[in-house]
């Protein structure tokens, strides 16, 4: 299996990059650059103004001249992630969130990586464009880098939700890491019953709930005391992008891991489902599991 790592060639380029390295060599990955770049004769022109076939061949030699740099650059990188196993591409097409998604499912990849370019306060609100796009549609696993890059992986926090495809993403946590015994500390966020009840049924049901949570979550330590230093969480919050946030501030794992069920229409439009806020809120280097399943 191989990561698709995209690359745009700014400041937070490097992180992803190391981020990538360390990724690939702990968890035996193959890696494929990429690197997609606007179409030069795409530019918009002003109303009324004709373009020649001498001017088109001076855009189209500039955009191959560009392209020829990017990926001169790209093979740089692949220097620097020597000796893991690199190929490298440049895509010359638009939009670029469905050009790496589309490239990302035709390769095959496991996850594709790339940065969230979390920099300044508005940037902390709205992640770029591309990189939303991508979280919100794509069927492969996402690997988002802000600023903090990966530099080890001896400490995981996982998000819990007790749905199948946080059982899913179990799973492939169990599989993908129990080579390397990290630390694995599973959060669950509790938002309590949001059902207008009596309140002696209310409280009925949800120590009856709670009862269950504890179980499922006994036998989730369980398994992974197998060969993890495991424990778990029970976060009481009406809010789980937050509470995730400042949970992870107080561990400070390498890396935070979540499970993304497939956004509703109007969550597709106005980035308001919990992955999104979760990605927004993080500074945490964040593994954003897509289950096959989930996402049919």
């Amino acid at each position: 299996m191989k990561y698709l790592v995209s690359v745009d060639f700014s400041d937070i380029t490097n992180l992803v990059v190391r981020s990538s390295k360390v990724l690939a060599s702990k968890l035996s990955k193959d890696i494929e650059l990429l690197h997609v770049m606007a179409p030069l004769t795409y530019l918009p022109y002003p109303e009324g103004l004709s373009i020649d076939i001498v001017d088109l061949d001076i855009i189209q030699k500039a955009e191959d001249n560009a392209k020829s740099i990017a990926q001169e650059k790209l093979l740089a990188l692949k220097e620097y992630l020597e000796p893991l196993k690199v190929g490298t591409k440049v895509i010359v097409d638009t939009p670029f969130s469905e050009v790496i998604t589309k490239e990302a499912e035709e390769q095959q990849a496991e996850a594709i990586i790339l940065g969230g370019h979390s920099k300044n306060l508005v940037e902390k609100i709205l992640v770029g464009s591309t990189t939303e796009d991508i979280v919100k549609n794509s069927r492969t696993n996402n690997i988002i880098i802000k600023s903090k890059e990966i530099e080890k992986l001896d400490d995981i926090m996982i998000a819990y939700d007790f749905t199948r495809i946080c059982d899913d993403m179990l799973n492939f946590v169990f599989d993908a890491f129990k080579s390397l015994k990290p630390k694995i500390t599973l959060i669950h966020v509790d938002k309590g019953i949001n059902i207008e009840l009596s309140p002696g049924i209310s409280q009925t049901i949800e120590q009856d709930i709670n009862k269950k949570r504890l179980e499922k979550l006994e036998q989730i330590k369980q398994r992974f005391s197998q060969g993890f230093e495991f424990d778990y969480k029970i976060i009481n919050s009406s809010d789980v992008a937050v509470a995730i946030e400042k949970e992870a501030e107080a561990l400070n794992p390498d890396i935070v891991i979540i499970a993304s069920k497939k956004p509703k229409l109007l969550e597709r439009m106005f980035g308001k489902f919990e992955t999104m806020r979760i990605l927004r809120a993080t500074k945490f280097p964040l593994y954003i599991f897509k289950s096959e399943v989930d996402n049919a």
